[in-house]
């Protein structure tokens, strides 16, 4: 009897270990059995073309309270529970108390240390509340740069370079620290630790300094003029690299949305005119004040002003309608219409330029076949046509780059997108016309004494001939070749473009002048071995000193916080030190 209750046990204890074998290899194979950890991986930061910080990525601990968790425990009594309240208060949240009754889950707030969070949650609510790392994005928002920087959304790129560049950006794998383990059979403990994979970097051509400074510039001279938008954009010639875009508006115009190019669009005209034969700089026309364009039809298109014997140069200067119309007719006569198309697409009007911005606009220009009777000759003027600005800079540019078209980017490590439309001799004589439109021409309100400036003024009329939209588009010669663009939308104590436009235009420029030589000073004086720093995180100024080829850098840290606000160099026996001011929020410059 005892051998049987022996034989007994012993099945019985060998089918409960076999059970926790079954159940302890089911466990581990699962995970049920594993100590688990994920740090989040970052996107890449975004930095201006001074190596100015504008947009990075930073682990914050989000606290997470589970409500129904919580009401199976105390019903609804804890809404009036007085430490629940406080918590609600320690997040700042108090006043969603109100919106309990319908959530699942409460988001009660983030915070930069786990820690921090635990101290602002009463013990007894402990239980219930998750606290995970997440991600939090910063960027700066001010001086019309949230337009260029964009948005993320659950870590994807929405809108500006974030979506143009999400696939570099984005970040790739999260960290993982998991340990598993058998407390049955004393397995040995297996652990498996993968660091995160952040997204990459990217580098773009906007100064941000410079646009700070412009930005206020516009902001002042919208509320001068009172006009509903004032706008800048500054390319360099050569590359196509955009070093400010910004306007006063609440939306990007310059690239999602259109105005008539107005005379702007002469200069184009004139130069596809002398690059197929039809003209020279000395063509005459006759300007009685307007011109009929077709003949029978009872039309006229006027002009500012009776100019009499014009030869194409003075018309240029000085704008003459009548002449741009003749030679857009000269153009269309020659060779039809569509001669006229293939010129504006040639120049990207009617299509994207391709910016590094999502949501661009490819403008308006209708096919020949849509075109009204009469279209091609208010083309001459700048209207039947809608531009954006960004298209009518690149446009432009074509005529002072010397015939080549210069794709606009915000890439800073691309290489230029050329194409040749006009040879460098068509191209030096409508030079010439730019540079005396500013001398003794429309222009002359942008002239600068000592500064080589190439312009066109341009009034296009919107709404019935109420308003206006004043332009001024030129070429200015600092230490290289910049292509600026500035309109001002809807002016209403002055209304055109030679005495709107044009002297913000000089402003602009001055501005820009004033910009350059102060900070060249400063990093001559002060910071000729060093990138600018501010906007960097203490990791970023970590890695720059690790890649550096100087020797003996100290680094003293004088305040608390998360971004450089402010740095200097010095120079002892010892070492180079730099002294670094932090500050919680990313600065703009």
């Amino acid at each position: 009897m005892s051998r049987l209750r022996y034989k007994l046990v012993l099945v019985l204890l060998t089918a409960f270990i076999s059970f926790l074998n079954l159940k302890v290899y089911i466990n581990i194979s699962t995970n049920q059995y594993a100590v688990k950890s994920v740090t989040p991986a970052l996107r890449g930061s975004i930095y201006d073309s001074r190596g100015r910080l504008l947009a990075t990525s930073e682990i914050v601990y989000t606290a997470y309270l589970d409500l129904d968790y919580l009401r199976s425990f105390a019903g609804n009594g804890f809404k009036k529970d007085p430490d629940f309240v406080k918590m609600l208060m320690n997040f700042g949240i108090a006043e969603k108390i109100s919106e309990l009754d319908s959530r699942k889950i409460l988001r009660l707030g983030s915070v930069q240390k786990r820690e921090e969070a635990i101290k602002k949650i009463p013990t007894i609510y402990l239980k219930f509340v998750s606290i995970e790392p997440e991600e939090r994005r910063n960027s700066i928002s001010d001086f019309g740069l949230s337009m260029i920087i964009g948005k993320t959304d659950q870590r994807y790129g929405i809108s500006g370079v974030e979506a143009y560049f999400d696939k570099i950006l984005r970040p790739v794998r999260n960290g993982i620290v998991q340990m598993n383990y058998s407390g049955f059979l004393g397995r040995r403990i297996n652990t498996l630790s993968i660091d995160p994979q952040n997204g990459k970097n990217v580098r773009i051509t906007i100064d941000s300094g410079l646009q700070r400074e412009l930005y206020k510039l516009a902001s002042d001279y919208k509320e001068k003029k009172q006009a509903t938008e004032v706008g800048i954009l500054i390319m360099e010639s050569k590359t196509g690299k955009l070093r400010v875009a910004l306007t006063t508006q609440s939306w990007p115009t310059y690239y999602m949305g259109y105005i008539e190019p107005g005379s702007t669009i002469k200069p184009i005209l004139f130069a596809s005119a002398i690059e197929l034969g039809l003209v020279n700089s000395d063509s005459h026309f006759y300007c009685p004040g307007y011109v009929q364009p077709i003949e029978g039809l009872d039309l006229k298109i006027k002009d500012l002003e009776v100019h009499k014997d014009i030869n194409l140069y003075d018309g240029l200067v000085h704008s003459c309608n009548v002449a741009s119309v003749l030679t857009v007719k000269k153009i269309v006569d020659t060779f039809g219409t569509e001669k006229l198309y293939e010129v504006l697409s040639s120049f990207g009007f009617g299509k994207e330029t391709g910016i590094e911005l999502s949501g661009e606009i490819p403008g308006k220009l209708n096919p020949p076949d849509k075109w009204y009777r009469a279209d091609w000759a208010f083309i001459g003027i700048g209207q039947s046509i809608g531009v954006t600005p960004i298209q009518l800079l690149a446009a432009f540019n074509t005529i002072v780059n010397d015939g080549e078209y210069v794709q606009p980017t915000l890439d800073d490590e691309k290489v230029p997108n050329k194409k040749r439309l006009l040879s460098k001799n068509t191209t030096n004589i409508v030079k010439n016309m730019l540079f005396d439109v500013v001398e003794k021409g429309t222009g002359i309100n942008a002239r600068i004494e000592g500064i080589k400036i190439l312009g066109k003024t341009g009034t296009a009329q919107k709404n019935q001939k109420k308003d206006v939209t004043a332009i001024f588009v030129g070429q200015v010669y600092l230490d290289i070749p910049y292509t600026v663009m500035v309109w001002v939308d809807s002016p209403q104590s002055e209304k055109l473009s030679s005495i709107v436009a044009a002297p913000f235009f000089k402003d602009v420029v001055l501005k820009i002048k004033e910009f350059q030589d102060k900070y060249e000073k400063k990093n001559i004086s002060d910071f000729s071995s060093l990138p600018d720093m501010k906007g960097w995180t203490l990791k970023h100024v970590n890695e720059f000193l690790k890649s550096s080829t100087t020797t003996d850098i100290a680094v003293r840290i004088h305040s608390r916080g998360l971004y450089v606000s402010n740095y200097t160099l010095s120079t002892t026996n010892e070492a180079t030190v730099i002294d670094l001011w932090l500050t919680p929020t990313p600065p703009i410059d």
